[in-house]
């Protein structure tokens, strides 16, 4: 067995390593390890039952991340998207897929499973792409991440279904299916009742032990419990934690559970896919190529044609449904897990499954090539979209051909909006580019300059006239999108002056990189107007007040960036360089009667301070030895901060 551990492994690095230099999803180059050390290839697995059977932990794993990220807000924010084209997806998709499936000779039951598995589009292809391009917030964005939380929604009633109809396929299904709907409801009662009272407590006494290891424990504790209870219950293990995850995703503790899970669900989806690999047999494609050929266009073109009637029948404009049934145009990891709960349970043959195996893979691989060119295609088969994205271009050349030291405003949410009054007030012009429409009609109803465009697009830079502008201010949150626009804006003019505003100062110096001149952190600022009206309050002169915040902003908020932080502060994935952390010196530690420019660990953290006797120095002399009571606060890198404390103790 640790043979085929190692065999797996070294082609899993291999593989993914080179699917991401080619930029294609990994999904498909686990696949790709998994056919190559298959059967039907190396034929390097030979214990196959054990790799799916660590693989099903996988599927649990994946189904209590889709529940973290279940947001009831989220839900009623998008119902009309979710609940309206996602489930008219989802039926109309799994109901002619089962009309194609009986002709082709499957009982209803088997052509139900494969109706479920083909109506899911990847999640993982879509949001990687929509992020890449700068598009999760655009129209046909919005529609493609509304339509694909349905269907993560609707794996669960396909997931619990399947054993049920393989298990019942000659007698009534009424008594069945009436008794899973109890035991979900009272899985979800039992789950939801001790999420309320016992597990959110739990998970915040948890987390006050300041133990990664504990909290990790904890949370798989919860994921496989919630699994088992609704596996006892004769449901399916996802089901439960899919529960589970819903239930944790109200607690103030969400991204840090999911930052805990995600190695987990990471590494056993890899394992699944594999195992999903391992089981094809390529030469379906050969053998049977009409088969899979059919299969495939279905997918592409069939579901997209779909999702590209249902959305325009939604009311929108035809280009738009367009790019969405391109977008989703493919199958779904999670056809993969239908596929195999279906041959688990008997329901579907391996032989017979093949050919849908091969469908999904080819178009998951197809996938990224025809998105990458939707909009082409878009403009290609709707002259009308075509037309207001040309006339939207003109437009705005035509309001920015006489303008010269205007301000470019890329966004136009509250924060942008507050600054295009006060231009407005010292009578200087701007123009706003807004990728919102409903708050273009708006802003445009009320006479304000704000134009539908793209701002990481360079050609709408060009037409606002970025070359004659004085200033370039971007108001988006999202980092990526601000850094994309900074790097295409410097592209163009690199003498503009651009200030970008952020939720906080977390990737102030990677802003800095891409051009900005100044990054306005919101919750820097806030807490310096915080103390303004404070010190204002008290009786300060206003000049003084005025000195101390000029000099706070001074190199980029350098004196006032660094904080002490609670475990819910840091953010596994980004961390800054700018915690505080407060060192007590006791008398058998390594640094007492140590200087403090003896310390190695000066090179990558700052002393902030020196507390001896009750008195605080805020720029302690390095040559200053330290005391048995002492207290040092420094500030850094967590990974840096304990690798100090551990220096000043031990002197390693």
């Amino acid at each position: 067995m640790l043979n085929e551990i190692l065999i797996i492994l070294i082609l899993s690095v291999v593989g993914i390593a080179v699917f991401r230099r080619l930029d294609i999803p990994a999904v498909l180059g686990y696949l790709v390890v998994g056919l190559l050390a298959g059967e039907h290839a190396f034929g390097w697995i030979h214990d196959r039952h054990v790799l799916e059977q660590i693989a099903e932990i996988g599927v649990v794993f994946l189904l209590f991340t889709i529940g973290l990220e279940v947001s009831i807000p989220r839900l009623i924010a998008m119902r009309n998207i979710v609940f309206g084209i996602g489930l008219v997806q989802v039926i109309i998709s799994t109901l002619s897929t089962m009309v194609l499936g009986l002709w082709m000779g499957l009982s209803w039951q088997a052509a139900f499973a494969v109706g479920g598995a083909l109506t899911m589009s990847s999640t993982a292809i879509v949001t990687k792409l929509l992020t890449e391009n700068y598009e999760l917030h655009l129209p046909h964005g919005n529609i493609s991440l509304g339509v694909l939380l349905f269907q993560d929604l609707a794996v669960v009633p396909f997931l619990v279904l399947i054993p049920i109809l393989a298990d019942q396929a000659e007698t009534s299904l009424l008594l069945p299916i009436s008794l899973a709907l109890v035991k979900g409801a009272l899985a979800f009662a039992v789950i939801f009742y001790a999420g309320q009272y016992l597990v959110r407590p739990a998970v915040r006494a948890v987390a006050t032990t300041h133990s990664h290891e504990l909290f990790t424990l904890f949370i798989l504790l919860i994921a496989l419990l919630a699994a088992w209870l609704t596996w006892q219950l004769g449901l399916s293990l996802a089901m439960g934690a899919f529960l589970a995850g819903i239930m944790l995703a109200e607690t103030e503790y969400q991204h840090h559970i999911e930052n805990e899970i995600r190695p987990f669900r990471d590494v056993l989806m890899g394992l699944f896919f594999i195992s999903v690999g391992s089981q094809f047999d390529w030469h379906i494609i050969i053998s049977k190529p009409v088969v899979v050929a059919v299969l495939t266009l279905g997918l592409i073109i069939g579901k997209g044609g779909a999702i590209t009637i249902i959305t325009a029948a939604a009311g929108y404009m035809r280009g738009v449904a367009i790019k969405a049934g391109i977008l989703l145009g493919q199958g779904s990891e999670f056809g993969f897990a239908v596929l195999a709960v279906a041959i688990a349970t008997g329901l579907l043959d391996l032989d017979l499954s093949q050919p849908i195996i091969a469908a999904i893979i080819l178009s998951m691989a197809i996938s990224p090539l025809l998105i990458k060119h939707n909009e082409a295609i878009a403009c290609r088969y709707d002259p009308v979209y075509r037309d207001s994205l040309g006339k939207n271009e003109s437009t705005i050349t035509d309001a920015c051909q006489n303008l010269e030291g205007h301000v470019i405003l890329c966004g136009f949410g509250r924060t942008a909006q507050n600054l295009a009054q006060f231009l407005s007030r010292v009578g200087t012009p701007f123009i706003a580019l807004e990728i919102e429409a409903d708050i273009v009609n708006e802003a445009r109803e009320a006479g304000e300059p704000v134009f539908l465009g793209d701002s990481s697009n360079p050609d709408i830079l060009r037409h606002a006239g970025i070359s004659r502008a004085r200033v370039l201010v971007i108001s988006f949150t999202e980092i990526k999108t601000s850094e994309h626009i900074a790097q295409a804006a410097r592209t163009l003019n690199s003498e503009i002056p651009m200030i970008i505003r952020t939720r906080d100062d977390r990737h102030l110096e990677r802003l800095l990189e891409c051009g900005a001149d100044e990054v306005i952190p919101d919750t820097v600022e806030s807490s310096m107007m915080l103390a303004k009206h404070t010190l204002s309050a008290l009786g300060e002169e206003q000049q003084s007040i005025d000195e101390m915040l000029d000099e706070a902003r001074a190199g980029h908020y350098a004196r006032v960036r660094a904080f002490f932080h609670s475990i819910d502060d840091v953010d596994l994935d980004t961390p800054d360089h700018h915690h505080l952390h407060s060192i007590e010196i006791l008398g058998t530690y390594h640094a007492v009667d140590r200087s403090i420019d003896s310390l190695k660990c000066l090179d990558k953290i700052s002393i902030i301070a020196l507390r001896r006797n009750g008195v605080s120095s805020s720029d302690p002399l390095s040559e200053v030895a330290l005391l048995a009571g002492d207290v040092l606060v420094i500030e850094g890198h967590p990974n840096d901060i304990q690798a100090a404390e551990i220096e000043i103790m031990a002197g390693l």
